[in-house]
Protein backbone atom coordinates (compact mmCIF):
# COMPACT_ATOMS: atom_id res chain seq x y z
CA UNK A 1 0.00 0.00 0.00
CA UNK A 2 3.09 2.11 0.41
CA UNK A 3 3.64 2.44 -3.19
CA UNK A 4 0.47 2.99 -3.92
CA UNK A 5 -0.40 6.14 -1.40
CA UNK A 6 2.89 7.30 -3.03
CA UNK A 7 1.54 7.17 -6.41
CA UNK A 8 -1.77 8.77 -5.92
CA UNK A 9 0.42 11.67 -4.03
CA UNK A 10 1.80 12.23 -7.10
CA UNK A 11 -0.74 12.16 -9.40
CA UNK A 12 -2.66 14.57 -7.16
CA UNK A 13 0.39 16.88 -7.74
CA UNK A 14 0.46 16.43 -11.30
CA UNK A 15 -2.97 17.02 -11.35
CA UNK A 16 -2.17 20.65 -8.91
CA UNK A 17 0.48 21.40 -11.17
CA UNK A 18 -1.33 20.95 -14.41
CA UNK A 19 -4.28 23.11 -13.09
CA UNK A 20 -1.43 25.85 -12.10
CA UNK A 21 0.06 25.74 -15.06
CA UNK A 22 -3.17 26.53 -17.10
CA UNK A 23 -2.13 30.39 -16.06
CA UNK A 24 -2.39 33.80 -17.01
CA UNK A 25 0.04 33.09 -19.36
CA UNK A 26 -2.17 30.36 -21.05
CA UNK A 27 -5.28 32.38 -21.07
CA UNK A 28 -3.53 35.54 -22.98
CA UNK A 29 -2.38 33.08 -25.46
CA UNK A 30 -5.99 31.56 -26.06
CA UNK A 31 -7.08 35.01 -25.90
CA UNK A 32 -4.81 36.53 -29.04
CA UNK A 33 -5.16 33.18 -30.72
CA UNK A 34 -9.18 33.58 -30.52
CA UNK A 35 -8.61 36.86 -31.05
CA UNK A 36 -6.71 36.42 -34.46
CA UNK A 37 -9.07 33.85 -36.20
CA UNK A 38 -12.12 36.07 -35.22
CA UNK A 39 -10.56 38.61 -37.40
CA UNK A 40 -8.94 36.58 -40.25
CA UNK A 41 -12.41 35.36 -40.54
CA UNK A 42 -14.12 38.66 -40.94
CA UNK A 43 -11.45 40.81 -42.56
CA UNK A 44 -9.01 38.03 -43.87
CA UNK A 45 -6.22 39.57 -42.51
CA UNK A 46 -4.95 39.66 -38.83
CA UNK A 47 -4.40 43.77 -37.72
CA UNK A 48 -0.70 44.29 -37.19
CA UNK A 49 -1.70 46.50 -33.84
CA UNK A 50 -3.32 43.05 -32.25
CA UNK A 51 0.19 41.11 -32.91
CA UNK A 52 1.97 44.43 -31.34
CA UNK A 53 -0.38 44.14 -28.26
CA UNK A 54 0.47 40.67 -27.70
CA UNK A 55 4.25 40.69 -28.19
CA UNK A 56 3.93 44.21 -25.49
CA UNK A 57 1.90 41.16 -23.78
CA UNK A 58 4.06 38.09 -23.89
CA UNK A 59 6.84 40.32 -23.10
CA UNK A 60 5.44 41.65 -20.21
CA UNK A 61 4.41 38.26 -19.16
CA UNK A 62 8.06 36.75 -19.64
CA UNK A 63 9.53 39.25 -17.72
CA UNK A 64 6.93 38.81 -14.74
CA UNK A 65 7.57 34.85 -14.62
CA UNK A 66 11.40 35.08 -15.23
CA UNK A 67 12.71 38.44 -14.68
CA UNK A 68 15.24 39.90 -16.64
CA UNK A 69 15.86 35.96 -18.50
CA UNK A 70 12.21 36.45 -19.61
CA UNK A 71 12.94 39.14 -22.36
CA UNK A 72 15.46 36.58 -23.84
CA UNK A 73 12.85 33.43 -23.72
CA UNK A 74 10.48 36.28 -25.20
CA UNK A 75 13.10 37.09 -28.34
CA UNK A 76 13.81 33.76 -29.15
CA UNK A 77 10.57 32.38 -28.73
CA UNK A 78 9.03 35.86 -31.02
CA UNK A 79 11.90 35.36 -33.66
CA UNK A 80 11.94 31.83 -34.17
CA UNK A 81 8.82 31.02 -36.17
CA UNK A 82 9.82 34.15 -38.05
CA UNK A 83 13.22 32.62 -38.99
CA UNK A 84 11.76 28.92 -39.30
CA UNK A 85 8.94 29.97 -41.37
CA UNK A 86 10.00 33.07 -43.78
CA UNK A 87 10.51 30.32 -46.96
CA UNK A 88 6.84 29.16 -46.72
CA UNK A 89 6.25 32.74 -46.48
CA UNK A 90 8.82 33.61 -49.78
CA UNK A 91 7.26 31.33 -51.71
CA UNK A 92 3.81 32.10 -51.51
CA UNK A 93 3.31 28.89 -48.89
CA UNK A 94 2.12 30.38 -45.88
CA UNK A 95 0.69 34.36 -45.38
CA UNK A 96 2.65 36.90 -43.34
CA UNK A 97 -0.52 37.09 -40.95
CA UNK A 98 0.12 33.37 -39.88
CA UNK A 99 3.66 34.31 -39.40
CA UNK A 100 2.89 36.85 -37.35
CA UNK A 101 0.42 35.35 -35.07
CA UNK A 102 2.99 32.24 -34.43
CA UNK A 103 5.36 34.94 -33.62
CA UNK A 104 3.34 36.30 -31.14
CA UNK A 105 2.23 33.06 -29.70
CA UNK A 106 6.00 32.18 -29.47
CA UNK A 107 6.98 35.32 -27.38
CA UNK A 108 4.26 33.86 -24.91
CA UNK A 109 5.65 29.71 -25.01
CA UNK A 110 9.49 30.01 -25.76
CA UNK A 111 11.15 28.20 -28.46
CA UNK A 112 10.05 24.28 -27.46
CA UNK A 113 6.52 25.14 -27.50
CA UNK A 114 6.18 27.07 -30.05
CA UNK A 115 7.92 24.42 -31.84
CA UNK A 116 5.49 22.03 -30.70
CA UNK A 117 2.69 24.28 -31.87
CA UNK A 118 3.99 24.62 -34.87
CA UNK A 119 4.02 20.90 -35.53
CA UNK A 120 1.06 20.66 -34.33
CA UNK A 121 -0.83 23.29 -36.54
CA UNK A 122 0.64 21.98 -39.76
CA UNK A 123 -0.65 18.55 -39.02
CA UNK A 124 -4.00 19.67 -38.16
CA UNK A 125 -3.36 21.73 -41.67
CA UNK A 126 -3.30 18.81 -43.38
CA UNK A 127 -5.67 16.80 -42.27
CA UNK A 128 -8.46 19.92 -43.13
CA UNK A 129 -6.82 20.53 -46.33
CA UNK A 130 -7.20 16.58 -47.34
CA UNK A 131 -10.65 16.83 -46.26
CA UNK A 132 -11.65 20.11 -48.25
CA UNK A 133 -10.04 18.83 -51.41
CA UNK A 134 -11.77 15.49 -51.17
CA UNK A 135 -14.94 16.87 -50.43
CA UNK A 136 -14.67 19.31 -53.43
CA UNK A 137 -13.50 15.92 -55.52
CA UNK A 138 -10.71 18.29 -57.07
CA UNK A 139 -7.43 15.78 -56.38
CA UNK A 140 -6.41 16.00 -59.98
CA UNK A 141 -6.28 19.20 -60.19
CA UNK A 142 -4.29 19.92 -56.88
CA UNK A 143 -1.77 16.99 -57.20
CA UNK A 144 -1.15 18.24 -60.87
CA UNK A 145 -0.73 21.85 -59.19
CA UNK A 146 1.34 20.86 -56.43
CA UNK A 147 3.48 18.80 -59.24
CA UNK A 148 3.99 21.95 -61.28
CA UNK A 149 5.30 24.15 -58.68
CA UNK A 150 8.40 23.15 -57.73
CA UNK A 151 9.98 22.84 -61.72
CA UNK A 152 8.26 26.58 -61.51
CA UNK A 153 10.30 27.41 -58.47
CA UNK A 154 13.96 25.92 -58.72
CA UNK A 155 14.01 25.70 -62.73
CA UNK A 156 12.32 29.04 -64.02
CA UNK A 157 12.92 30.77 -60.74
CA UNK A 158 9.22 32.11 -61.20
CA UNK A 159 7.09 32.02 -58.21
CA UNK A 160 3.20 31.74 -59.32
CA UNK A 161 0.83 34.45 -58.72
CA UNK A 162 -1.66 33.73 -55.89
CA UNK A 163 -5.00 33.76 -56.43
CA UNK A 164 -7.70 34.04 -54.36
CA UNK A 165 -9.02 31.30 -52.89
CA UNK A 166 -12.80 29.78 -53.33
CA UNK A 167 -12.87 29.37 -49.54
CA UNK A 168 -13.07 32.33 -47.15
CA UNK A 169 -10.47 30.59 -44.71
CA UNK A 170 -6.71 30.71 -45.87
CA UNK A 171 -4.87 27.16 -45.25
Amino acid sequence: WGNYNDLTIKLSQTKREVRNKMSLQHCLVLTVATGAVWMDLRTRRIANEWIITAWIAGLVTQLIRYGAAGAGIFLFGMLFPILALYILFYFHMLGAGDIKLLSAVGGFLGVPAILKCMIVSFLSGAVLSIGIILVCGNLPQRLTKFFQLFPNLFYQKKIPEKKQSRFPITM
